[in-house]
């Protein structure tokens, strides 16, 4: 159960992303806010300092304005995730985009700096995913755990902070459609097949083209399974009046 303070900065926070506050705007004073959410000023106060804290209002002395979106902190995307029952195809293809981009940055410094014996362990990662029998659950488990096999032996804290704060904001709107995502696992263990071989190699060309054709894949996948999602939650209320 929400707060009351945290009540108001959600409502808040939506009514800025949604566009009935557009930066520049003035909030409404303390006074008015407390009289329209039956609370104290504290309460007020505090949800005002969060959302100053997520950088979509800037607070002043005279008052409080809204802020551009571009000048927000990273945990806004999760707001923006939330805003609607299915995520923002746009805004789920950037996020795949910027963790992948990250991810690839990763591998690169792994394959140039990386002990053989750090190379071997992810190698045996990568090969696990050689196997078609494994089950899904199985399947995005071992993905998981070597794409954070990557992101830990890189040793890039700025990678590694970025690419969680994006995946676990986007993970709670996974549910939504999760049971749409049909991975092509074919074309998947080709890509591990080629990657296990620029890995041997530490041939840094190579795996960023193996990087590069998995970001398509990533988002590919995830697109058409919202695309699915979509077409499902559009035919619903029609088959419940046929």
């Amino acid at each position: 159960m929400q707060t009351k303070h945290e009540h108001i900065a959600n409502t808040l926070t939506d009514e800025i992303l949604s566009g009935r506050y557009r930066a520049g705007d003035r909030l409404p004073s303390e006074r008015e806010l407390a009289i329209r959410f039956n609370a104290n000023r504290g309460a007020v106060r505090e949800a005002m300092s969060r959302l100053s804290q997520l950088g979509v209002a800037a607070i002043h002395p005279g008052g409080a304005r809204v802020a551009p979106i571009d000048e927000a902190n990273l945990d806004i995307i999760g707001y923006m995730l939330s805003s609607s029952e299915l995520p923002d195809a746009r805004l789920v293809g950037q996020i795949f985009q910027v963790i992948d981009r990250l991810l690839t940055m990763a591998a690169e410094t792994v394959v140039e700096e990386a002990s053989d014996r750090q190379i071997q362990e992810i190698r045996t990662l990568v090969q696990r995913l050689f196997d078609g029998s494994l089950s899904s659950e199985a399947h995005t488990a071992a993905r998981v755990e070597m794409m954070r096999a990557f992101m830990v032996t890189s040793d890039n804290l700025v990678c590694q902070l970025i690419a969680r704060s994006l995946f676990e904001q986007f993970a709670p709107s996974l549910v939504a459609f999760e049971r749409y995502v049909q991975l092509d696992i074919d074309a998947f263990t080709l890509l591990m097949r080629q990657l296990d071989r620029a890995l041997a190699a530490r041939d840094v060309s190579a795996l960023r083209a193996v990087f590069d054709n998995l970001a398509g894949l990533h988002r590919r996948t995830m697109l058409q399974a919202l695309e699915a999602a979509l077409r499902d939650a559009e035919n619903q209320p029609r088959a419940a009046l046929s």
